[in-house]
């Protein structure tokens, strides 16, 4: 893979060790280990936006809160070049797996780190992350064909694309509220270090002012894969006695379409 220049005079020639855990379209791949720890993200055609959009939103995160600094980034004949900073530490996910005995913990320091990213001011946030601002786009997807159903969960199990749409289409009147959302808040896209404390947040190409139930239910859906005294925990810690039905299928369908 030939690098732009502004890319190459940052990583020189140090080898890239391809991450094959992403989902976004994007290349990822970690700068060999002779040096700083810094992960590379390529994008070539719909995927190149998905990086400038990263980049833009790094820029923005910098000085406001925890996320991977950028080192360099650029578009080059159709192909966006991202390299940032490793967060230290290991996924929420994976700690979580390391001892389980540690899942109401991680639960409840996922819900702070939560409160203070949906804490920041949202007239001081440039981005979109609605679900209006989503819609368009989803239905572009579904249009083009590019949603993969085999990925669906089990409630959409055997569902098509556009029965999926339609069903976000019929509950986007649910969305409600307004907080800087980071957009896909994962177990993987958030990491912890050795003690437990969140370093930082990664993937933040959808941040931006939207519903906050997108961040809730998504975090909250993953530490169902630990039981439901985590999600229990999870919703505690934010003071939520129960998750709102629809907003909950609204954020779940839409959620199946990225």
């Amino acid at each position: 893979m030939r690098l732009p220049d502004a890319i190459a005079e940052r990583i020189g020639d140090r080898g890239l060790v391809a991450i094959d855990d992403g989902q976004s379209g994007a290349g990822v791949f970690r700068v060999g280990d002779d040096g700083p720890a810094y992960f590379l993200k390529v994008g070539a055609g719909a995927a190149a936006a998905l990086v400038v959009d990263e980049a833009a939103r790094l820029a923005w995160l910098a000085e406001r809160f925890p996320a991977p600094r950028i080192i360099a980034d650029t578009v080059q004949d159709g192909t966006a070049w991202l390299v940032t900073t490793a967060l230290p530490g290991m996924t929420a996910g994976a700690y979580i797996k390391a001892d389980r005995r540690r899942s109401i913990a991680v639960a409840q320091t996922l819900a702070a780190f939560l409160r203070r990213l949906h804490a920041l001011p949202v007239e001081d946030c440039p981005f979109d992350s609605s679900v209006g601002a989503w819609l368009p786009v989803v239905r572009r997807l579904v249009a083009e064909g590019q949603i993969d159903v085999a990925d669906f969960d089990a409630e959409h199990g055997g569902w098509s694309a556009a029965r999926v749409l339609a069903k976000v289409e019929a509950l986007a009147e649910h969305a409600r509220g307004q907080a800087v959302v980071h957009g896909d808040f994962s177990l993987g896209n958030v990491i912890l270090g050795e003690d437990g404390a969140v370093v930082g947040c990664v993937d933040v190409g959808r941040l931006g002012v939207g519903d906050p139930y997108r961040d809730i239910f998504i975090g909250w859906r993953d530490l169902g894969g630990f039981g439901a005294e985590p999600q229990r925990a999870f919703l505690d810690a934010l003071g939520i006695v129960e998750l709102e039905a629809d907003r909950r299928e609204l954020h779940r369908a839409l959620d199946e379409l990225f």
